[in-house]
């Protein structure tokens, strides 16, 4: 698809409106990939699930000492403790709609990140934890891969990387990054060391933008 735009630019054209997400976290999007061109069809521009929630929110890990793991090539890599912390993210968010709302209007949620070991860990901790029992029929958990031409109610994202030297690996991939944070409807929430992220210019820059929203 690439080398054809690039060839034959005249044979494609943008959609140049959404009708998926919140604008707010489209906004970011548009600007880096789109050249600020896509817009936020009406009904969806400002819809939410709670009053006076923040429609992304980065929850930074830069103080809390977590380290990743490399766990082998076809695994990748591990962030057991921004895992565990996502996971009581998702609780306390739960708790905020309400347990009858979420079943009641099926509101779902997608957990994603970039590395499998990641996803597998996720797994684990959804399917042994009583809390989420009548929830995980809406609770969908992921690569990054696996949640292309997919959409959820509320998506949590786990980055994993946290070292000192800013090397961050699959995250370089930013078509792949796109997919990730464009596939929430109304709530996005982002995990990441920020200290370690912030040193390539794309995650300095979405940091930023949340930062300021």
């Amino acid at each position: 698809m690439e080398k054809i735009a690039s060839n034959k630019p005249g044979c494609v054209s943008l959609l140049k409106v959404q009708y998926r997400m919140h604008e707010a976290i489209m906004r970011f999007s548009s600007q880096w990939f789109y050249d600020n061109q896509v817009e936020a069809a009406p009904d969806v521009k400002h819809r939410g699930i709670l009053d006076w929630d923040r429609p992304i929110t980065w929850i930074d890990t830069s103080e809390m000492e977590f380290k990743e793991e490399f766990v082998g090539d076809s695994f990748g890599r591990i962030n057991k403790s921004e895992a565990d912390l996502l996971i009581d993210k998702l609780q306390a968010y739960i708790e905020r709609i309400g347990g009858q709302r979420i079943l009641d209007e099926r509101i779902d949620f997608g957990l994603i990140s970039p590395y499998k070991a990641q996803v597998q860990y996720l797994r684990q901790l959804i399917k042994k934890d009583a809390f989420f029992k009548p929830f995980r029929h809406l609770i969908t958990i992921n690569t990054v891969d696996g949640f292309q031409g997919q959409e959820r109610d509320v998506i949590l994202i786990s980055l994993v990387r946290a070292n000192e030297d800013g090397q961050i690996g699959f995250l370089n991939d930013l078509r792949r990054m796109n997919v990730a944070i464009t596939r929430a409807r109304m709530k996005l929430i982002i995990l990441g060391d920020a200290s370690t992220l912030t040193k390539h210019p794309f995650y300095k820059k979405l940091y930023e933008y949340i930062l300021g929203i």
